[in-house]
């Protein structure tokens, strides 16, 4: 697929040039693959980009360096005060919009990064004018779905310019969604929606293994949380009595814990946090097993573990739950423990894939990583989005 007619405005998180740089523990996450999603799109669609930027960028922006960004057509900030703040990016973003449409015609698709208050105002703006483009939410770790409270009912019910988001949601004709589970806000009323689990950002080329024998080595890198089960994880490992060891290294709450846990157990490393998120890669390549013990979480409908994206690319076997589609990305080649009964599980695991070969090991590891490779690049990704944004035109054709 070559470079599409179509013209998308897309309203962004991710930090221009000469920020990213500054600010590696989120830019290496999300703001990593935000750019790269946009990019890529940009190689099918005619691109532009606006950009809300959060306080801590506020006076980051020079001098300029060679960091992964997007030349935002225009920027806006969300800073204190708050009110007054969103208050005239949604005014800025509106003027924007007007005076392109002027020059340049009413683009095809208004392309929105999650449900924020500036950018569902202007949706809510947009939507009562004639004609008008098709509107698609792209969904990635916002809130939808996680029990609103009572009290936060009644404040967002006075606050002017806020609104939440299971009502926001409404106000989109289509929906890109990180999550498998975000399906359940959007097809039940009709609404077009894709599945997109996001694809990997670094590349890697893992060397050869040489390695022939000895117990089998398992890993983790990624965020140290109980909430995505890491603790349950190592329980689980030390229970197992395996002879291998269970390296990690990350950073979180769970830090000190660890620490002590591996003064403890011979078998049990962890190694704290790398210098830089792509330093996980050559540091996996001391295990033979990586293990994602992501547990289903109430409201977390929106999200798909990224981390499985570096685990495939560095040739590793992936031990994991089958939570939030991963079993719908890994196929075969993956080994599932239960997230219902996660600890149990994932000792018996354990224990079987210390029984496994080696050899049948790696093969796993390699076919996952050329399974990737081929089917979840950013190239591919924005493909599948072409597709779906010209389905979106075709069946559901902004008003007029």
């Amino acid at each position: 697929m070559g470079k599409t007619a179509l013209r998308v405005l897309y309203l962004s998180n991710a930090f221009p040039p000469g920020v990213s740089g500054r600010f590696p523990s989120v830019a290496a996450a999300a703001h990593a693959t935000e750019t790269r999603m946009a990019q890529a799109l940009a190689k099918h669609v005619t691109l532009s980009t606006v950009g809300l930027l959060p306080a801590r960028v506020w006076g980051q922006l020079e001098p300029r360096d060679d960091s992964l960004g997007l030349e935002h057509r225009l920027l806006l900030w969300n800073r204190d005060p708050a009110l007054w703040h969103q208050w005239r990016s949604w005014r800025q973003l509106r003027r924007f919009y007007l005076d392109e449409v002027q020059r340049n015609g009413m683009p095809d698709i208004v392309l929105v990064r999650n449900l924020q208050h500036v950018f569902n105002h202007f949706v809510k703006w947009l939507r009562k004018q004639h004609p008008r483009p098709a509107i698609v939410l792209v969904l990635a770790d916002s809130g939808l779905g996680q029990p609103v409270s009572l009290s936060r009912r009644l404040r967002y019910y006075f606050k002017p310019m806020q609104v939440l988001e299971e009502q926001a949601a409404l106000w989109y004709d289509a929906c890109l969604g990180f999550g498998l589970e975000s399906q359940r806000h959007f097809k039940p009323r009709g609404v077009p929606w894709l599945w997109m689990p996001s694809a990997f950002n670094f590349y890697y080329e893992p060397p050869p293994s040489t390695v022939r024998d000895g117990p089998i080595r398992f890993g983790y890198f990624g965020g140290l949380t109980q909430s995505i089960g890491v603790l349950s994880l190592v329980h689980a490992f030390l229970a197992s009595g395996v002879p291998g060891p269970l390296r990690l290294c990350g950073f979180g709450g769970l830090t000190e814990t660890l620490k002590k846990l591996a003064a403890e157990h011979p078998n049990l490393q962890f190694d704290g946090l790398l210098p830089r998120q792509s330093d996980c890669l050559p540091w996996a390549q001391q295990v033979d097993v990586l293990v994602n013990p992501r547990v289903p979480l109430r409201g977390q409908d929106n999200s798909f573990p990224s981390k499985i994206f570096e685990f495939a690319m560095t040739g590793k076997a992936i031990l994991s739950t089958r939570a939030c589609g991963v079993d719908q990305v890994l196929l075969d080649e993956g080994i599932y423990a239960d997230a219902g009964n996660l600890e149990p599980s994932l000792c018996q695991k354990f224990r079987e894939v210390s029984a496994t070969d080696r050899a049948e090991l790696q093969r796993r590891g390699a076919a996952i990583r050329q399974r990737i490779i081929k089917e979840y690049n950013w190239d591919q990704q924005a493909r599948r989005m072409v597709e779906f944004f010209q389905s979106i035109i075709k069946c559901c054709p902004a008003k007029s």
